[in-house]
């Protein structure tokens, strides 16, 4: 599926643990960033994560969050389709952690 150090399993469940995995190294690179210690400047991070909060925070909705559970559907899409763009930026923050010694 990926070359990432993790085995996140098949299915749902597998599909739920890497999208928390990713989200959770994502926050991790902007903090490192931030911060001075992570160098590179993850542009695809900051453009997907800047359209990801403009849709999530729009008033508009493919389907209204007002209907339980589908209406968080497309929230979760956009979530999903934010770190797939992103997915290049969290690689090299994570061979990056793995080469400076951090843990992953």
């Amino acid at each position: 599926m990926s070359d990432a150090p993790h085995s996140y399993g098949r299915g749902v469940v597998g599909f739920f643990t890497r999208l928390v995995a990713d989200a959770v190294d994502m926050l991790a690179m902007l903090w490192d960033w931030f911060s001075g210690r992570f160098d590179w400047s993850p542009l695809r991070l900051f453009v997907a994560l800047a359209i990801g909060i403009a849709y999530l925070v729009s008033p508009i909705d493919i389907i209204p969050d007002t209907i339980p559970l589908a209406g968080w559907i497309d929230d979760l899409l956009v979530v999903t389709a934010v770190i797939r763009l992103a997915r290049f930026d969290l690689e090299r923050y994570r061979r990056w952690k793995c080469e400076a010694g951090r843990s992953v």
